[in-house]
């Protein structure tokens, strides 16, 4: 076996699987398949042939890409001034006509099922498909996934004594070793995966269905797999939505599964030979390798259906004779039918976790508790509560997630928030990208921590079916399936890798916008049609950008001699037939870099996620920039946050005493010269605390100062700090009209240089309301600055954290109740609860401290132990609280920091 470990003990351990995804030999690119077309020749003189010239090009890709209908790209072209640019088409016909003769991309093929006489359907049942061994050839070859795109199976290990294993990908699981080591040496597997789902296509009327079939690859990463603007999940076929005369439902329920597996059976079929004996398929730079595919196979179809009806419903089946996974080797369902989130966890939490908090705490009181929280810029609020949502979708699902426990808290007795929180817990930590024994076995503990809790949920009549008569069991398919959630990670890796976010986007993509763009008629067809030119067009901007680029997406050299035979000589064969040979490279990342700006979209998004880190660092080295720094970093080694404010102050140059009376503040005079005094002792960490000084006689070397009233935040992600988390905007407002208190946000502050965050434990970090952000306004040459004010500084009122009592004891060895030393969270709702911290005389403690020191934006909830007073409104409620519950479901990143979760370091050892 191939080993790679650190030292000793301490460093991370991986195991490939030997001798797999051996390469065979040198197979065609993209670029050679580009060179082999038929219009070859004509490309010689000109690289854009059908198309004139690249400007005529990048027009026609607009307009091809558009949502114009043929109609109105027929009106521009008409128009004089499009006229001019003497385009060589001259309708939206003969643009779709002069496309259809780019380079061919897998074929689309159709097929009428036939019907039983006994049962026949009012419309033809037709099955449009494609070769699925041609749709993964295609996804394999393309140099977009090149960096991401992994052949063997591995065991991950947090160091060289093997004891822990790690879980972050499908082939760091044990499924994938299995399947391996039962495919011949040298074999390459390919985990191919399957998405079906019914999606309707018309929009108000019209009821027009299609039944899509996604194909994809588990072999690619998932963080490049999730991302729906690259395509990687394909259209492989539509399948037909029959409309049976049947009347008995039952019968038709039958037929129709018998036909869903009678198409399956027919689009997988190169699948199944392929997982039987094998196939030749090329990776993005040329490589050839043996791939093994899983499929399965479809037997007779009954006649007497009624009575095959009967005996399927005593069988306990769904009428099928043959699922296509039946012959499919190495497939197994209890293993590929693996659990997904957004349907099995967030749709669970809206049909079941939501219903039963609104029944049991009221549909008014729970509207009440959620329009009166403080919206935070960047999440969803609802000011008209959650009981009269309709058509909730995942999005809205996981923004009620956010905010249920901490709202409903004090409500209801604290059993009933156990057994909510604990579910939470399971679909929060669930999520994690990455996992080891130990989280594995925290989202197994957040389940029974349920179970153990449940029977509360029906002694308060909280489940009850839709006419509010209480139902007496526990059968709920989600919940049961959610034990099989633990044995999955270890099977097949993080369970977010299998999340239908990025197909359900694909339904729209792929399916919805393209029968939506037609005429009404026959829409399959139209997707068919369209889902070809879009291919056609990706493929040909991005060979035709490589080509411009002067780049050949191949490996230069051949990296070892074992099992490749003549490899090496072959390509020097081929080298010596190219006339000119362009600079080859094998990394996406490498191409990105080297295309024009303009296919650089091939990549991903229009708008990349800002980078604050490295805009900060351009920054430093402008001489001419304004001081201080608009967009910054922290003090600390490894650059953990970075900061960005608006050019100009909101409010411009104010005095001190304006300032404390704008913002209800006497003692801000007080915290500036206790600042400057800390300054003077040379304080590297500021706290919110300690004996102000009573020297009142010293006047500030300063009277004015610049306020702005928000800034954003940006960190790096838990698991990984090479991958920048979203940012976030920190208000620190002013009263104002709607915001008679002010707006202020909650931040977590480091206050003990020697704990990082989000990683090491809460230790070292307090958490404090932002009420202030300004900088101080230097006197002018030549007068000297102040010293220690030339950068962003804020005022905060400090929130001491409440210790609560200690857990059940088999519950104390969890991460999260050790988060926080000296301090438990509230068991029930297993956040933190703080409260604001006063001086003698009642007033808020506050001090000043540099922005540098804030860590994450975080959202506080108020605590209400009895009914919140009617008068509260979202604008007042978080001024009118003392007790806070630090709300640890607010983001997945706080989340993880909040309950501790193992971060698995281990990930660089691949």
């Amino acid at each position: 076996m191939d080993v790679d470990s650190g030292e000793a003990t301490s460093g991370p351990c991986t195991i490939h699987f030997p001798g797999a995804g051996k390469v065979v030999s040198w197979g065609a690119t993209y670029l050679d398949n580009f060179n082999d077309d038929r219009f070859s020749e004509e490309r010689k003189e000109n690289l854009y042939y059908p198309f004139s010239s690249r400007p005529e090009w990048e027009m026609a890709s607009f307009l091809l890409n558009s949502s114009l209908s043929m109609q109105e790209i027929d009106h521009y072209l008409q128009l004089e001034l499009t006229k001019q640019n003497n385009l060589s088409f001259k309708t939206a016909q003969r643009l779709h006509e002069i496309t259809d003769l780019l380079p061919p991309v897998p074929t689309w093929r159709a097929r009428v099922m036939k019907t039983t006489p006994l049962y026949p359907s009012r419309t033809p049942v037709v099955l449009y498909y494609r070769n699925a061994v041609e749709v993964l050839q295609d996804l394999m070859k393309s140099p977009l996934i090149c960096d991401s795109l992994n052949f063997t199976p591995l065991q991950i290990f947090e160091d060289s004594r093997k004891l822990v294993r790690v879980y972050d990908s499908w082939l760091s699981g044990n499924r994938a070793w299995q399947m391996q080591s039962q495919l011949p040496e040298g074999a390459t597997l390919l985990g191919t995966i399957l998405s079906s789902d019914k999606t309707t296509v018309s929009v108000i009327t019209g009821n027009r269905v299609a039944h899509p079939l996604l194909i994809s690859l588990a072999n690619i990463d998932t963080n490049l797999l999730s991302k729906a603007s690259l395509y990687l999940f394909n259209l492989l076929a539509l399948l037909p939505v029959p409309k049976y005369i049947e009347r008995k439902t039952s019968v038709r329920g039958v037929l129709k599964n018998r036909l869903y597996h009678e198409c399956l059976d027919i689009v997988l079929e190169p699948l199944k030979t392929a997982a039987s004996i094998g196939c030749l398929m090329s990776d993005p730079v040329g490589q050839v390798r043996v791939c093994y595919t899983p499929l399965a196979t479809w037997n007779i179809f009954p006649q007497d259906l009624p009575a095959y009806q009967r005996a399927s419903v005593t069988a306990r089946t769904n009428g099928v004779v043959s699922p296509f996974w039946r012959d499919w080797p190495l497939a197994e369902p209890s293993e590929f039918l693996t659990p997904e989130p957004l349907h099995h966890w967030h749709k669970m939490f809206w049909d079941h976790d939501a219903k039963w908090a609104i029944q049991a705490v009221g549909a008014s009181h729970i509207d009440f508790r959620f329009s009166i929280h403080q919206p935070i810029v960047g999440y969803r609020s609802f000011k008209e509560g959650i009981s009269s949502l309709k058509q909730v979708t995942g999005r809205a699902q996981r923004d009620v997630q956010r905010y249920l426990i901490p709202l409903i808290s004090g409500a209801v007795i604290p059993k009933f928030i156990t057994a909510l929180r604990a579910l939470m817990d399971f679909c929060y930590a669930g999520q994690a990208p990455r996992f080891n024994q130990t989280s594995t076995l925290r989202v197994q503990t957040a389940l029974n921590e349920f179970h153990e809790n449940k029977d509360i949920i029906q002694d308060l009549k909280a489940r009850v079916n839709p006419k509010g008569v209480p139902i007496v069991h526990w059968e709920i398919p989600k919940l049961e399936f959610m034990q099989s959630v633990a044995p999955s990670i270890s099977a097949s890796g993080p369970i977010m890798q299998w999340t239908a976010d990025t197909t359900e986007h694909a339904h729209i993509t792929l399916v919805k916008d393209p029968a939506r763009s037609g005429n009404n008629h026959d829409f399959e067809v139209q997707i068919c049609r369209h889902l070809d030119r879009q291919s056609r067009v990706r493929r040909f901007d991005l060979v035709t950008a490589m080509v411009d680029a002067g780049v050949d997406f191949r490996l230069d050299d051949i990296e070892g001699d074992e099992g490749r035979g003549d490899i090496g000589h072959d390509r020097e064969e081929r080298d010596k037939e190219d006339k000119e040979v362009d600079t080859k490279i094998s990394s996406s990342e490498e191409l990105m870099s080297r295309l024009h700006p303009v296919s650089q979209k091939l990549f991903g998004s229009f708008r990349p996620k800002q980078n604050f880190f490295l805009k900060a660092r351009l920054l430093k080295q402008d001489a001419s920039t304004l001081l201080p720094l608009r967009i910054f970093t922290d003090n600390v080694s490894g650059e953990i946050s970075a900061f960005k404010v608006n050019r100009d102050p909101d409010l411009k140059t104010l005095t001190i005493e304006q300032v404390s009376d704008l913002y209800s503040l006497p003692d801000f005079s007080g915290a500036c010269l206790n600042f400057l005094e800390r300054i003077q002792a040379k304080t590297q960490t500021f706290v919110i605390g300690g004996r102000r000084s009573l020297n009142q006689s010293i006047s500030l070397p300063f009277t004015r100062v610049k306020v702005w009233s928000r800034i954003r935040i940006q960190t790096k992600s838990y698991f990984n700090t090479d991958i920048l988390a979203d940012s976030h905007t920190i208000f620190a407002a002013p009263p104002s009209p709607g915001w008679e208190f002010g707006r202020q946000n909650a931040a977590v502050v480091n206050i003990n240089s020697s704990f990082e965050w989000p990683r090491s434990s809460l230790e070292g970090h307090c958490v404090v309301l932002v009420k202030i952000i300004f900088t101080v306004a230097q006197p002018r040459k030549p007068s000297p600055p102040v010293d220690g004010t030339h950068r962003f500084l804020a005022y905060c009122e400090r929130l001491d954290v409440v210790n609560q009592p200690p857990p059940p004891l088999e519950y104390r060895s969890l991460p999260g109740y050790n988060a926080w030393p000296s301090h438990f969270p509230d068991y029930s709702s297993g956040c933190f609860v703080l409260k604001r911290a006063r001086r003698v005389d009642g007033t808020p403690f506050g001090d000043i401290m540099p922005v540098s020191q804030f860590r994450s934006l975080v959202d506080i909830c108020p605590r209400y132990r009895s009914a919140p007073h009617a008068s509260l409104t979202r604008s007042s409620s978080q001024y009118h609280s003392d007790e806070f519950f630090l709300n640890k479901y607010f983001n997945k990143e706080l989340f993880f920091t909040l309950d501790k979760v193992d971060p698995c370091l281990t990930s660089t050892a691949k």
